[in-house]
């Protein structure tokens, strides 16, 4: 499996236009499982990821690999049919102008804004595992 990199800038909002998840990375070591630790890009809240072959437990919740799959693809707006992911695309800010998105300030303790269901989703070719 790839390890994925990043810079782990604090409040870094080049990419996304809100803080970037800073990301590490640790090897297992003697019975304990390799894992990520992922953290809020504008504070010091944190969740750690440990992975195996059989199933991940992601804050401190245990499950199988299809099990997760079936939670979190909806949530990513990616859809399974047959062996295809079809990638929904991420929606813009819902503001009026483009300066008040870039100055309105970020607080990570709100929900997730609505949805914008209308755009076109993109296909991606390849075999799904699992």
């Amino acid at each position: 499996m790839k390890v994925l990199c990043r810079q782990n800038r604090f409040y870094d909002m080049k990419r996304f236009g809100q803080p970037e998840i800073r990301l590490y990375h640790k090897k297992a070591k003697g019975k304990r499982s390799p894992r990520y630790l992922l953290k809020c890009g504008c504070c010091e809240e944190k969740l750690e990821i440990h992975y195996a072959v059989d199933g991940l437990e992601i804050g401190g919740v245990n499950g199988a690999i299809e099990d997760w799959r079936e939670i979190l693809l909806p949530l990513l707006l990616i859809e399974r049919k047959g062996k295809r992911l079809i990638v929904h695309p991420a929606t813009e800010p819902r503001s009026t102008t483009a300066e008040s998105a870039q100055s309105a300030p970020l607080d990570c303790t709100r929900g997730p804004e609505r949805l914008d269901r209308t755009r076109r989703p993109e296909v991606v070719e390849g075999p799904v595992e699992g």
